[in-house]
């Protein structure tokens, strides 16, 4: 039999591994972040119920095509007061007369030409849905680019950490050798006081790097729509993203894929078709309307529609309209005003497309070498950082010259985080600009 104390370690060890898969953090990745916010995220969820909206509007337009049908059912009842006589125990009596009518009408109507503008009202109703499509993915398009940014910005924050630990630990040990030399006569007070004040503003910074993290964290948490005090972490198993192809093939993607571009294109169309409607209402309009109708004076009879109490009528309607207190006119200058509106708004986004890849190509560009530059200066800066110190062991240089070295290095290290961040969202921004996720 296994030992008392053996199965009670056991034990002990299943609840602490119980209790720690249950209190560890859940660590997301950015694509994760990326699923959240376009779950959770306001923006997305208003563009989406605009979608529907739109789809709403379509069926509507459809149903244009359709007849007007419609059935209705009445009952009325008179009184005719004094409708015969009669004479009861020698006196002359009135009596009254009730009769009742009950109907039934039902009707179709259908306009079989209106101007050609159930058509048009159709393809702009239809232009309209696509256009809050991309509206959509425009603004899932924006939070992407959104959570990117805090993400990269908590990647950097992290890093900037771990640079703030190596400093406090080098102005440690750099205090420390100075206090050592100065006990054995090698230093100077001076030295002692230096490296105190450098020790002192490095744990303060890493302070700052902590706080950095927090924030960092509640704004990305905050960004994919979770609670910012909740018990979760982030991945930072991140490769930066390339893009390889030219500035050309940028701009020919962007073209034909940036949602925003992809919107007012259909905004357009919506407009080009809003006026052909409003020529529409220059020319007449031709109604068919079909209607069937039963009355009797009785319910038994009415309800089982015999043919002897119904009538029928077909009539076709022409309506050519002559003035209509200008209001055909104020319609069409609408009209017409919306679609130069949607004709420049179209232009303008075709070219901020171009704008915004060009800036970005070029942006990425320079991000690229700035944080090849960058990678090479931490190199030298940690090499003379090195150099320093030995020099300082042998009494070869002052406190002053390692502190500057010291103070080089964090700017180079520094330096490098904030490359990686600007390259990170150049790639980021550039892909937006081409409609690529």
């Amino acid at each position: 039999m296994m030992p008392f104390a053996t199965r009670r370690t056991l034990i002990l060890t299943g609840l602490l591994l119980l209790l720690s898969v249950f209190v560890s953090a859940e660590t997301l990745s950015l694509d994760q972040c990326i699923e959240l916010a376009l779950k959770n995220h306001p923006n997305v969820i208003s563009a989406r119920g605009n979608v529907k909206t739109a789809n709403a509007g379509l069926w509507n337009a459809f149903g244009n095509f359709l007849p007007y049908i419609s059935a209705s059912g009445s009952v009325s009842q008179t009184n005719y007061p004094f409708e015969t006589q009669s004479v009861v125990n020698y006196e002359l009596v009135a009596a009254g007369k009730i009769q009742k009518s009950y109907s039934f009408n039902a009707f179709a109507q259908i306009n079989i030409f209106n101007g050609g503008r159930n058509f048009f009202d159709y393809f702009a109703a239809k232009a309209n849905k696509a256009k809050s499509k991309y509206i959509k993915e425009q603004s899932e398009q924006d939070i992407i680019l959104m959570v990117k940014t805090s993400y990269f910005a908590y990647l950097a924050s992290k890093k900037l950490y771990e640079v703030r630990q190596e400093a406090v630990k080098r102005g440690r040990e750099q205090y420390k050798l100075a206090e050592s030399k100065y006990e054995i006569g090698s230093a100077s007070k001076s030295d002692v006081l230096k490296a105190k004040v450098q020790y002192g503003e490095d744990r303060l910074n890493l302070i700052d790097a902590e706080n950095g993290i927090r924030n960092a964290l509640a704004n990305l948490a905050y960004q994919i729509g979770i609670d910012v005090n909740s018990n979760i972490e982030f991945s930072s198993d991140y490769h930066s993203r390339e893009y390889d192809g030219t500035e050309r093939n940028a701009l020919n993607m962007g073209l034909t894929n940036y949602p925003g571009l992809l919107a007012s294109e259909q905004s357009l169309k919506a407009a080009k078709n809003g006026v052909r409607s409003a020529w529409g209402r220059y020319l007449p309009t031709i109604t068919l309307r079909v209607q069937r109708y039963y009355s009797d004076e009785y319910w038994h009879e009415i309800k089982t529609f015999p043919w002897y109490d119904r009538r029928t009528s077909i009539s076709t309607t022409l309506n050519f309209p002559i003035f209509e207190n200008f209001s055909r006119k104020s319609v069409m200058s609408g009209a017409k005003a919306s679609l130069n509106n949607a004709r420049a708004e179209y232009y303008y986004a075709r070219n901020k497309v171009a704008l915004d890849i060009k800036k970005a190509f070029l942006d990425m560009a320079r991000a690229k070498e700035k944080l090849s530059v960058a990678g090479e200066n931490e190199e030298a800066a940690s090499e003379d950082m090195m150099l320093v110190r030995e020099k300082y062991n042998l009494g070869a240089a002052t406190m002053l010259d390692v502190l500057l070295a010291q103070e080089k290095l964090n700017t180079a290290q520094y330096d490098k985080i904030q490359s990686e961040f600007d390259y990170n969202m150049a790639v980021a921004t550039l892909e937006n600009a081409m409609g690529v996720r």
